[in-house]
């Protein structure tokens, strides 16, 4: 063992060398120690994202099998009435349907659901104590009021035609629990709407709204359907918007939220609902769940499916950082070996003298090897403490850098798809609908995942850096792997080496 005496004694005599190597030795390590934490990291990301994006199931409306029905309902009445001018310039109509509330229940007692939230829409108009957000008093356009009140799509019962209404009543029976309203607003005031408001006129309105009238929780107002039919309701809660792209729409503003009993009252129905949504206890059963209780809906006009696309996106852009952090660990651990690599070859060729010293008195070749790469093992150690000590530093730097780069590129590549034509309806994007209150294309442009939710955009927000026992370990392991190259390269030349060869020259 007198070769790691040796090492010891040449490493303490040789200390501005060996902090020179000490530095080298840790600025590779520090790098390969943030590759490692920041693929560490957004793998448990994706695994958090999936237990929340990706455990929503939807039963929704099939818009495929309700378009195609009424453009063949469309095309077979423009043929059979061609002779008719009037009929000819008939309007394009679709009426959503709509599932009874039995049946959305019924599913939601299937094994594996945390909660259940229902949704059904209809229209109102102000009677008394309330007057509608409207142009002249917000900074909308007269064209955003006209589309959120009843232009295209504006209204769940029908598409063109359809008559303009003050408000869009969003019967619910747990606010709470609906997505489409977590992502974009939150309570400010009072409570959100449960299921003990079914049966009563309780509603939560939009701070403007409230604002403008004067109304707070506990105030009343009467609003009446199209049969002139009168409602007085007691405001419970008021909601703002968490999203500055719907902040200038009117839609939003003049959307109310009440039990589901108030929804189908005033479009004259009984226990039905437009699409409900159900969060999984475990998303590895969202599959399984789905099969079943598409057959308990058996109407080709709904269909059940898992909502993951904001998962997928999200798996999508710490997929990237993490394969960029895989790629930093493998180029910086080789770049490492070959550079700490040359720079032993370098004390090798100043130690020639020394060496042939040590064969000429017997000591073995293996031996002589032995001490360089004690000499560096015991550098990598320093080394390895101090990349411990700085990884997580960096780590977080070079990190939320890769992360901000991905999420600009996720959300430029998101306004792309926004702005193009027909993306959102024509509206631009400070107008693009939301929530349950988007018509028609409010709500297929959130089927197909247009815009980043709000648990999405927490995913993406922050990688959370921190270097564990495992990535220390590996840490070592790939430090041990780099000093044996290093030393196995600069060794060569060790064992060509003959003593006389080394004295005499």
């Amino acid at each position: 063992m007198d070769f790691i005496r040796r090492a010891w004694l040449f490493t303490k005599a040789k200390i501005g060398r060996t902090i020179l190597l000490i530095v080298a030795f840790s600025a590779i390590l520090i790098f390969v120690l943030s590759g490692l934490i920041i693929n560490s990291a957004a793998n448990v990301s994706i695994d958090n994202a999936k237990k929340s994006d990706g455990a929503t199931v939807s039963l929704s409306v099939n818009m495929q099998n309700v378009i195609k029905e009424a453009q063949n309902s469309a095309t077979s009445s423009s043929s059979s009435s061609s002779s008719d001018t009037a009929e000819a310039g008939k309007r394009f109509n679709i009426d959503l349907p709509t599932i009874s509330e039995t049946t959305a229940e019924k599913i939601a007692k299937l094994d594996g659901v945390k909660s259940a939230s229902f949704t059904y829409q209809a229209q109102a108009s102000a009677s008394s104590g309330i007057e509608k957000v409207s142009t002249s008093s917000s900074s909308s356009s007269s064209s955003t009021d006209t589309q959120a009140a009843g232009g295209f799509g504006g209204r769940e019962g029908g598409m063109g035609g359809a008559s303009q209404e003050d408000f869009t009543i969003s019967g619910t029976n747990d606010l709470a629990a609906s997505t489409s309203f977590t992502d974009s607003y939150k309570i400010s005031s009072g409570r959100a709407i449960k299921a003990s408001d079914e049966g009563t006129k309780n509603v939560v309105i939009e701070s403007t709204l409230s604002s403008q009238n004067s109304l707070k929780v506990g105030s009343t107002f009467t609003i009446k359907d199209s049969n002139d039919k009168t409602y007085k309701m007691t405001v419970v809660g008021i909601y703002t918007t968490t999203s500055s792209s719907t902040e200038s729409s009117i839609q939003y503003m003049n959307t109310m939220y009440t039990a589901l009993s108030v929804a189908n009252s005033i479009k004259s129905t009984t226990g039905k609902v437009s699409n409900a949504t159900y969060s999984m206890e475990n998303p590895a059963q969202a599959d399984t769940f789905v099969k079943a209780a598409n057959k308990l809906v058996n109407d080709s006009n709904f269909q059940v499916s898992k909502n993951d696309q904001a998962y997928q996106n999200v798996k999508s852009s710490l997929n990237n950082v993490a394969s960029f952090a895989r790629n930093i660990v493998l180029i910086v651990a080789i770049a490492g070996a070959i550079i700490l690599a040359l720079i032993v070859m370098l004390m090798v060729r100043e130690r020639r003298f020394e060496i042939g010293v040590l064969m000429s008195l017997g000591e073995s070749k293996l031996k002589i090897i032995g001490q360089f790469f004690f000499e560096l093992f015991m550098v990598m150690i320093v080394s390895v403490g101090i990349a411990s000590a700085a990884g997580n530093v960096v780590g977080n730097v070079v990190g939320q850098q890769l992360l901000k780069q991905e999420t600009t590129q996720t959300k430029t590549s998101t306004s792309n798809m926004q702005g193009a034509p027909g993306a959102n309806g024509g509206k631009t994007e400070g107008q693009r609908p939301s929530g349950n209150a988007g018509g028609f294309m409010g709500r297929a442009g959130g089927a197909i995942g247009f815009g980043q939710s709000a648990s999405e955009a927490k995913a993406l927000e922050k990688l959370n850096i921190k270097t564990s026992v495992s990535e220390i370990l590996l840490l070592v392991a790939i430090a041990i792997l780099i000093t044996l190259i290093a030393v196995g390269l600069a060794s060569i030349g060790i064992l060509r080496l003959n003593p006389k060869q080394v004295l005499t020259n």
